[in-house]
């Protein structure tokens, strides 16, 4: 019985021994896909400013085109807002991301 028991005792330390590793290993690739993640959402972020900014350049040029002056005042009332609202999420964005 006592042999038993000492066996018993081996399996159940390799077992918990492995347990532990693989604990470690999931932990470990959990913090590198969190890392890659970020990294790849902060490219993405960056990616979608700068398309924005291009995007409110462009919208400029065209209100600039525009005759009537209360048209280039809507246009560029509503590029603002637009640009205000990007700049806000991107931030929030941002500091998600820290």
């Amino acid at each position: 019985m006592a042999a038993d028991s000492t066996n018993t005792n081996k399996i159940t330390e390799d077992a918990t021994k492995r347990l532990e590793e693989n604990a470690e290993r999931v932990k470990e690739f959990a913090s590198a896909v969190t890392e890659s993640t970020k990294s790849n959402s902060a490219l993405v972020i960056d990616n979608y400013e700068q398309a924005a900014k291009s995007f409110f350049e462009a919208q400029r040029e065209l209100a600039k085109a525009q005759q009537a002056d209360w048209v280039k005042d809507a246009s560029s009332t509503q590029i603002q807002f637009a640009e205000e609202v990007t700049n806000a999420w991107v931030k929030a964005a941002r500091q998600l991301l820290k």
